[in-house]
Order: C-alpha cells, then sequence, then structure tokens
C-alpha cells in the first residue's frame, strides 16, 4: 500500500521539530476506494510531526482524518464513518529489521522502534497503515440483521432425552 498515498520525507537534518500537513488527492482516493473495497472516500489527511530521536533516529507523531463510506456487511448499501486516529512510530537505523520470532507483545506498552532505512520517512505509508487500521472491519447499516436461509437453517437435532423417551415408548 506504500505506493497508494507516498509521501517520502527527508529526515537527515531534521530540525526539532517539523510538521506537515499531507492530502489525498482525488486520484489516490480513488485508487484506495478501489483497493480498500470502499463506497466512497470523500477526505484523506494527516497532520504529522516530525522530531529527533536517540541521534540518528526519528520520532513521527500524527493525527489521520477521513470521511468514507463502507459497504455494509449484510445489505452492501454505505455506511457513513468518520476517522480521525492519532499514531506514534518511532525510527531508528540501528532498530532490529527482524525482530525475534517470540517477541511478547504488550497493549499497554510502546510498539519498538522500526528500522530507518537511507534517512527518508514515507509519511503518507505510516498514516495510510493507521487509517487502514482504523476502517471498521464489519460495518452495519443501522437495522440491518443477517438472516441464514432456510434452505441453510441447521436441522434440530432431537435432544438426547427425546430420543431416549421415543426409546422407552417403543419398548412399552
Amino acid at each position: 500500500m506504500t505506493a497508494l498515498w507516498s509521501r517520502p520525507t527527508n529526515v537527515r537534518h531534521l530540525a526539532d521539530q517539523t510538521q506537515l500537513t499531507i492530502t489525498a488527492t482525488d486520484e489516490e482516493r480513488a485508487d484506495l476506494v478501489e483497493t480498500l473495497d470502499l463506497s466512497a472516500l470523500d477526505q484523506l489527511s494527516a497532520d504529522i510531526v516530525l522530531r529527533a530521536w536517540r541521534g540518528d533516529g526519528v520520532r513521527v507523531e500524527g493525527r489521520v482524518m477521513a470521511t468514507l463510506s463502507q459497504p455494509c456487511g449484510v445489505t452492501l448499501e454505505p455506511v457513513p464513518s468518520q476517522i480521525d486516529e492519532r499514531f506514534e512510530v518511532k525510527l531508528h537505523p540501528d532498530a532490529a529489521e527482524n525482530p525475534a520470532s517470540d517477541v511478547d507483545v504488550d497493549v499497554e506498552e510502546a510498539d519498538p522502534p522500526e528500522r530507518l532505512v537511507a534517512n527518508t520517512v514515507d509519511v503518507g505509508a505510516i498514516a495510510l497503515e493507521h487509517f487502514v487500521l482504523a476502517l471498521d472491519p464489519y460495518p452495519r447499516a443501522p437495522g440491518a440483521e443477517f438472516e441464514l436461509p432456510e434452505e441453510f437453517q441447521p436441522e434440530e437435532e432431537p435432544s438426547p432425552f427425546a430420543v431416549l423417551a421415543s426409546l422407552k415408548k417403543a419398548d412399552s
């Protein structure tokens, strides 16, 4: 997804704090609608602050905002929604490329730093990642309920006690 909303930013000579605002173009939004199977993406933007971190590293803090519609998981009608998601990512050239596979994940703890390559950070890709994570995986239109068609309804099995009762009646 990096190419869908790419904004490579050189962080080699980063000031104490650099602020950026990025906005997706009409073409980028159209590509995202198709790629992410959205009904519409009316607005997508991010406010980003870049700060130097631990010498050669960078901390990316931001907020991604969007106005969109997703197809209802039951009726397929568009379900409007808003996204306003904050994020923070740390990057450093010394970060492990492939962290150990048995890493313990603590949701209360900050994510470990990611690897910084070639003094360039794609702030668009970072914002897009957090936008996608904020999407509702199962959007529902108000009042939409899924009913299994009758031919797929499971047959009711008699309870074991009903089976025993029928055997007892057959013996009498």
